[in-house]
């Protein structure tokens, strides 16, 4: 695999520049016995065949590992070339020596680069991936525009056939449509719900309620308007049960276990409430109309006095008919005023019984109260507990996590968040664990940038060792001499990416550390991210790294 040429450049390019094998400009170019040249890669392709089956591919002759050779005058020619970027035919502009191409790949708007969503696997133009991200990625997270909450376009029809608090469905009774799906329990209530084709018992059936018949709304509506008094007694009765149970309780349970029964029956207390309070607003109407009725009959009390006054015999039937109705009224009026009167004497107990029960409740609340001060004592020692327990879990997963003997594994999951958050500058670079040369050797670590720093931004995956303050700093020898070696594990054992370096004494980044540690040295760029999707470098959103240490002259 050699250098792509623009096609613009391809003939004027010297033929002997050319790869035997694959045509593109020789990339560390390789000279054969027979004369022919090819990239490095390309050799290496033939000769990882059978003997038989190492041959030229131009002229068939048997080549051998030992007569192959770099060619590095022709590289230096190469190198030298003056040409155009290779993605000239998409409309890059760029213009170089060749050996200046690969700092322009670093910010070529035209180079194509992975979705950094590792699950889509979409390759596109750096210029074109921000609308990548904000148009087209099956994978990027957009406002659910019923109830507000980020989901993954791809998940975004689930969510909201299964999920979506607010997503609008239709009521199973009645049909009524748009009703967000967390209304969709309260429309169908028995007590507070408005379907109408909702057939459901009366509220009141618990407390005693003689009709078990199922209704509809309608007639649920006039069948609490009839019996108001009876269910206002039912309430009475059933309060003077619940308050005998909440003194029980209060007297019998203990500390451990008070707290489980304070939450239901406090919301049996306000669930009761609210019934007597609707009882109550229905006895106001029920006050209301009657008033209205007087008044209508003092009116006609009135029309009919002004009739006898006339003494007009011609009128005198249409006065008795009137008279007659004006009775009528007076008799229902009367019959409503006793109604009324029971009415109200069962509006003061019941307001009495509600005082007793409100005095009980803010006792009650009172207990509650000092219970919750009491909680929240124990869980703000808890809480300390559990912080210097998370200091010694941490301690105990660095001494787990860190090794001894120079090398350093590190596992890096979440890939796809991590290379997010390092694309949109919130976190550029990452910190490895610490790790040991020996037992009483050096402390170091790594750290990456998984959208590159410095010659490597936006094109290569960054990597640096970092000299740290150890404990054993003292008796060790300075500045730090080892060899590191880089590795980008490839999951399939197939072709692991290496780079290795040997440290700059004169470098400050390997004195001995004054600070926490030292400024990190190393390869700016270590990977293409292009290579990312060739291997398996990532495989389950996890990527690892391993890096060593010679430890041979310690």
């Amino acid at each position: 695999m050699g250098y792509r040429l623009a096609e613009t450049d391809r003939d004027k390019t010297d033929p002997k520049h050319l790869c035997t094998k694959c045509n593109d400009l020789l990339q560390e170019p390789k000279q054969t016995s027979c004369g022919h040249r090819y990239c490095r890669r390309c050799i290496d392709s033939v000769l990882s065949k059978e003997n038989s089956e190492r041959k030229c591919v131009e002229d068939g002759t048997l080549l051998r590992e030992e007569e192959i050779f770099p060619d590095k005058f022709v590289e230096r020619e190469i190198l030298q070339l003056v040409l155009h970027c290779p993605r000239f035919e998409k409309g890059c502009q760029w213009i170089g020596q060749l050996k200046h191409r690969q700092d322009h790949d670093h910010t070529c708007e035209f180079v194509e680069i992975p979705c950094v969503h590792s699950n889509c696997g979409t390759m596109v133009q750096r210029s074109d991936l921000a609308s990548h991200l904000k148009n087209d990625c099956s994978y990027r997270e957009e406002l659910c525009a019923y109830c507000g909450k980020r989901i993954l376009v791809i998940d975004m029809t689930d969510h909201h056939q299964t999920d979506c608090p607010s997503y609008p469905q239709s009521c199973p009774e009645c049909g009524k449509e748009d009703i967000p799906r967390c209304q969709v329990s309260v429309h169908l209530d028995s007590v507070v719900g408005d379907c109408q084709e909702m057939k459901t018992v009366c509220p009141f059936a618990a407390m005693g309620c003689k009709e078990t018949k199922p209704m509809r709304f309608n007639e649920r509506k006039d069948h609490l308007k009839e019996y108001t008094p009876e269910h206002m007694t039912y309430l009475l009765q059933h309060f003077t049960k619940l308050s005998s149970l909440v003194s029980r309780t209060l007297n019998s349970a203990s500390s451990s276990n008070i707290n489980d029964l304070i939450v239901p029956i406090e919301k049996q207390l306000d669930h009761s409430i609210k019934q007597i309070g609707a009882a109550l607003v229905e006895t106001d109407a029920l006050k209301s109309r009657g008033d209205q009725q007087e008044s209508r009959i003092k009116n006609l009390e009135k029309a009919v006095d002004q009739f006898r006054l006339l003494g007009d015999s011609s009128d005198y039937n249409e006065q008795l008919e009137l008279s007659t109705k004006v009775s009528d009224q007076a008799t229902k009026i009367a019959d409503l005023e006793v109604f009324m009167i029971e009415g109200n004497k069962n509006d003061e107990d019941l307001g009495r019984q509600i005082n007793g029960l409100k005095r009980e409740n803010k006792n009650f609340k009172e207990v509650v109260s000092k219970i919750q001060r009491r909680l929240e004592s124990i869980e703000h020692t808890l809480g300390l507990h559990n912080v210097l327990l998370a200091d010694l879990e941490e301690q105990v997963k660095q001494k787990e996590v860190s090794s001894h003997n120079g090398i350093l594994l590190w596992k890096i999951s979440d890939f796809a968040r991590k290379r997010q958050d390092a694309l949109s500058g919130r976190q550029v670079s990452l910190y490895s664990p610490p790790f040991y040369a020996s037992s009483y050797g050096y402390k170091m670590c790594v750290r990456l940038y998984l959208n590159g720093d410095g010659m490597g931004k936006g094109t290569y995956i960054s990597l640096f060792f970092v000299v740290m303050r150890g404990p054993y700093d003292a008796l060790l020898r300075w500045p730090f001499r080892q060899k590191v070696t880089f590795m980008l594990l490839d999951q399939d054992n197939v072709e692991h990416v290496i780079d290795a370096f040997r440290p700059d004494p004169s470098s400050d980044s390997f004195q001995r550390p004054r600070r926490e540690m030292n400024i990190a040295s190393g390869c700016p760029t270590f990977c293409h991210l292009s290579e990312l999707n060739n291997h398996a470098y990532v495989r389950d959103d996890t990527m690892f790294l391993k890096v060593m240490i010679d430890t041979t002259d310690i």
